[in-house]
């Protein structure tokens, strides 16, 4: 019986470790291409895998792109997660913070462009239209429910540091929640400016630009805050 589970376990951890070199190999492809420029046939020839044995794994190009999207944004929430746990104070955990997100949108650049900006696939994907999700609308469609949970706990990390900072009192009282937002959309907004762009900043450049103008505003020095959001 122990014989067998071990051929089991060997069995599943081999098929993970497939899936994840597909997803590899995939994103890859992805970011070279775009999404409708890939084919099931351009995946299995970077992975080293045949057609056949891809459909083993994924039954479509759409499932993979949802599972590499998956993947990417636990992969992020895992460093989001290191930062928050670290012993460190507030401050030094937020631009921490700032500077993994700027490099993690750098290394998945041309990946999040297409997450960003290719409406139709993300449809496809993951059943989720981007733009009634980034704009206000009357009718919302659910999120899907790993995707909502992912987003959630990206939130709450980022409200977590922001309500460590307030009980610590290096950061005056505010709505952690709200803030979180604010910072999240300031993050997006910076890195993914378009045709808007005038220069490019290394990572550490956006991170002290992000950091001082999120920490301090942009009131002059010595002028005092006329109020407080809760």
């Amino acid at each position: 019986m122990a014989w067998r589970d071990l051929r089991k376990e060997r069995a599943q951890q081999r098929m993970a470790e497939n899936r994840k070199f597909i997803l590899s190999a995939a994103e890859k492809v992805f970011a070279k291409n775009g999404y409708s420029q890939t084919s099931m046939d351009d995946i299995a020839r970077k992975a080293q895998f045949s057609k056949a044995t891809l459909y083993r794994y994924y039954r479509s190009k759409a499932e993979i792109f949802a599972a590499v999207i998956m993947e990417s944004f636990q992969e992020a929430l895992r460093g989001f997660t290191r930062i928050k746990q670290k012993d460190a104070d507030a401050e030094t955990k937020l631009r921490e913070m700032i500077h993994y997100t700027l490099s993690y949108y750098k290394k998945k650049e041309n990946f999040a462009r297409i997450f960003l900006m290719e409406r139709s696939t993300m449809k496809k994907a993951l059943n989720l239209d981007i733009h009634d999700h980034m704009m206000p609308t009357i009718d919302k469609q659910a999120l899907p429910e790993e995707f909502r949970q992912l987003i959630t706990s990206f939130h709450q990390s980022m409200s977590s540091i922001l309500q460590e900072g307030m009980d610590s009192g290096l950061f005056r009282h505010m709505d952690p929640a709200e803030a979180g937002y604010i910072l999240g959309a300031l993050l997006r907004g910076f890195h993914f400016r378009g045709f808007v762009q005038e220069r490019s900043y290394t990572v550490e450049e956006g991170t002290e630009m992000l950091h001082s103008f999120f920490m301090h505003g942009i009131q002059p020095p010595g002028r005092s805050l006329k109020g407080e959001y809760a």
